[in-house]
């Protein structure tokens, strides 16, 4: 099995291709090593672009989001400035966000609340079986 090649990709810099891309929001360390295991596995060329805990570059993370994939935001390791933007991003369909507060309503935003990174193996997995279709045509 070959392994695909990651692209990690931080601000200010971008990437333009047409391979799966993902964002992830202040990911916690559980979130990124749960992360890493997953791409550990991935065989086909893949995009992961990081806004960070020490990152503030609200321009690049607006834009970045409207390229991507897909997103995953990790609410609680947000800093004031981007919780701000938290609402924006969450309205759009393809964000999944991860929150131990219980109180703050975002389910009335988005009902994409997610607790692990299992779905992105299913989401990865689906694309290689639609990639391995296309190749027996």
């Amino acid at each position: 099995m070959n392994l695909g090649k990651i692209n990690l990709i931080t601000p200010p810099d971008k990437l333009f291709n047409n391979n799966l891309s993902y964002l992830l929001v202040k990911p916690s360390t559980k979130i990124k090593m749960q992360f890493q295991t997953i791409l550990s596995s991935i065989d086909h060329d893949l995009n992961v672009f990081v806004y960070d805990q020490e990152e503030s570059n609200i321009e690049w993370l607006l834009s970045v989001a409207h390229q991507v994939d897909e997103i995953i935001i990790d609410i609680d390791n947000c800093d004031s400035t981007t919780k701000m933007f938290i609402s924006f991003l969450l309205a759009e369909q393809n964000v999944y966000y991860i929150t131990n507060d219980d109180l703050t309503p975002w389910g009335l935003i988005s009902k994409n609340r997610i607790y692990d990174l299992d779905w992105v193996v299913k989401n990865l997995q689906g694309d290689d079986d639609e990639e391995e279709d296309t190749d027996e045509q």
